[in-house]
């Protein structure tokens, strides 16, 4: 089966790039899994993910859960996530059903949305929060259980 994880964010507002430091991680562990840096987190997310049986989306969320917290939404299944807001392009609701609309069948079976409750997103910083932090490795080993 093939996976694509997808890093959503932007590495200078601390807690916001939490997508792209775990792409980044799993690309240095050398496991094999295949990654995309989506940053802004705009349409170039459904070209990515055609052609692929599975695909996680990692991205920070701000709901007001203790920071750390991941949600776990399954898009294909189509739940949506505790708060819509983004700092990126499109939403990813509407992201995913125009990808559907668009691509049908070559799009994953499997898409599941691991969102990350942000502490900071506004500081100019290229470090994490550290209950976020704490959160990466637990993202990794997600994605890596059902790769």
């Amino acid at each position: 089966m093939r996976s694509l994880v997808v890093g959503v964010g932007n590495l200078l507002c601390s807690d916001d790039g939490v997508g792209i430091h775990v792409i980044q991680r799993l690309e240095a562990m050398k496991r094999g899994v295949e990654t995309f840096d989506a940053a802004m987190g705009s349409i170039e997310v459904i070209e990515a993910m055609r052609g692929y049986d599975r695909a996680f989306i990692v991205d920070a969320i701000q709901s007001g859960a203790r920071s750390g917290t991941i949600h776990v939404v399954k898009l294909s299944k189509g739940e949506v996530p505790p708060v819509l807001t983004h700092s990126h392009g499109t939403d990813i609701i509407t992201t995913i059903q125009l990808g559907y609309r668009l691509y049908g069948a070559e799009m994953p079976k499997e898409i599941t949305l691991l969102a990350v409750e942000a502490e900071d997103i506004t500081t100019i910083n290229d470090r994490l929060t550290p209950n976020v932090e704490a959160a990466v490795g637990k993202v990794i080993k997600m994605i890596l259980g059902r790769k």
